[in-house]
């Protein structure tokens, strides 16, 4: 179990409920395991997950620009999501919609064979599960779980949100977006 928490960082109930139990049951003696080793360990009871994660960036995965960027934009959409839902719902988007998002910030969608690993890199990390099977048209539908309040920072993600309310400000007003502000976007979600 405490093997399994290390290499993903991350535990859904709804889709570990024996394990989850077992974390609840056990919940004093992780604590105590983890707080020796400087670790964060968290039991989200009201969004049913849990997440332990090493002291600052310490065995943390280097993502390239294309992962990051397809991080950045689906906890964009699990933000902008989770609060038109009630609590316990866990936000839901289609392809077409992250597509969107990344119009929104001038990129292009990953092509297909790149979109099949990076779906594959969040569901390891059970960030995101597909609800329609593997497909990958406008209408395939994903489960956006809320390990994502962990895995991005609110607070990167608000000034992001920020960023993009200018941009958006600045397309309207002159027709045409300033000059360097997707490059800014880019930038922010390749240092993330």
């Amino acid at each position: 179990m405490i093997n399994r928490l290390i290499a993903v960082n991350f535990l859904v109930r709804d889709k570990e409920r024996e394990r989850y139990a077992i974390i609840r049951r056990e919940r004093d003696r992780l604590e105590r395991f983890f707080r020796f080793l400087g670790w964060d360990f968290i039991i989200d009871e009201s969004h049913e997950v849990v997440f332990v994660a090493p002291p600052g960036a310490a065995l943390r995965r280097n993502f390239n620009r294309e992962e990051t960027i397809w991080l950045l934009i689906l906890r964009l959409i699990y933000e902008e999501k989770r609060h038109a839902l009630s609590l316990s719902r866990q936000p839901v988007v289609t392809l077409a919609e992250i597509r969107a998002k990344y119009e929104t910030f001038r990129l292009p969608l990953p092509g297909r064979t790149a979109l099949e690993r990076l779906v594959r890199l969040v569901r390891g990390y059970q960030l995101l599960d597909p609800l329609d099977g593997e497909g990958l048209t406008d209408d395939s539908r994903y489960v956006l779980h809320h390990t994502w309040l962990y895995a991005v920072d609110t607070q990167e993600i608000l000034a992001l949100q920020e960023k993009i309310a200018r941009f958006a400000q600045s397309t309207d007003r002159e027709g045409e977006p300033g000059e360097g502000d997707d490059e800014d976007a880019a930038d922010r979600a390749e240092r993330r």
